[in-house]
């Protein structure tokens, strides 16, 4: 094990870098990263980066250091409660997804459903990080990737141009849903007019800039008003 301490100091900024995953590769290299990576500081670290807002009595560690006392630590450890909370979220947030899809069999979904299934997403407190490692995964439906980018932008109040990077990143952001809405007709001169059907294709990237943010406002306040009922759908019939 190094003693240098500021070679410990250089590779702790390496560290503090990394993703988990390439965390836990870089510890498999030798005996001093390995004594790095799955030292408890580097986990209180990526637990808190992961979960900011996390109501844990123990991250009061303010430093990225093998110091404080030991009462801070968790009692089986950071690793071990970042393992533990990491399968909670993906197990919660899993069963949402398969209320989704149950809900949307023809990979249609009313707004009621929608608001529903991001309120629970709330309701878990759910970090940016869980979205973009559960919600705009690939493999699943573009009904849920948009779910997560609604939940991301006005809920977490991430901005707008990070969320268009993760959805980049994680290759969905071409994605394209269909919005359809019905909207009660106007009074004129004491007659109703008719009602006015609309119909809206647009991409997730659209979504995530302005010209595109009443669409998101109109999601978000639900079918309400003049809008009487909205509908979210796939803009490819095989995106299931």
């Amino acid at each position: 094990m190094c003693s240098d301490p500021l070679l410990r100091d250089v590779a702790q900024i390496i560290i503090s870098l990394l993703e988990v995953r390439d965390v836990c590769s870089l510890g498999s290299c030798c005996c001093f990263w390995r004594d790095l990576c799955f030292s408890n500081c580097v986990w209180a670290h990526l637990f808190r980066r992961r979960w900011p807002h996390a109501d844990v009595a123990l991250l009061n560690c303010s430093t990225f250091a093998d110091t404080g006392p030991t009462q801070l630590h968790p009692p089986e450890g950071w690793k071990a409660l970042y393992i533990e909370s990491h399968k909670t979220v993906a197990h919660e947030t899993s069963s949402i997804i398969h209320e989704i899809y149950q809900q949307a069999p023809l990979s249609s979904l009313e707004v009621t459903n929608y608001l529903g299934a991001i309120k629970k997403l709330s309701a878990l407190h759910l970090e940016f990080e869980d979205v973009r490692l559960f919600l705009f995964r690939p493999k699943l439906g573009v009904l849920v990737n948009l779910i997560g980018l609604h939940y991301s932008i006005l809920y977490l109040h991430v901005p707008p141009e990070e969320v268009l990077e993760a959805l980049g990143k994680c290759q969905v952001a071409s994605r394209q849903v269909r919005l359809s809405w019905l909207k009660v007709g106007r009074w004129l001169h004491g007659f109703r007019l008719r009602d006015e059907n609309y119909t809206r294709k647009v991409s997730l990237a659209e979504l995530t800039t302005s010209k595109e943010g009443p669409i998101l406002a109109m999601l978000n306040r639900g079918a309400v008003h003049e809008v009487i009922r909205i509908k979210i759908s796939s803009a490819d019939p095989s995106m299931k």
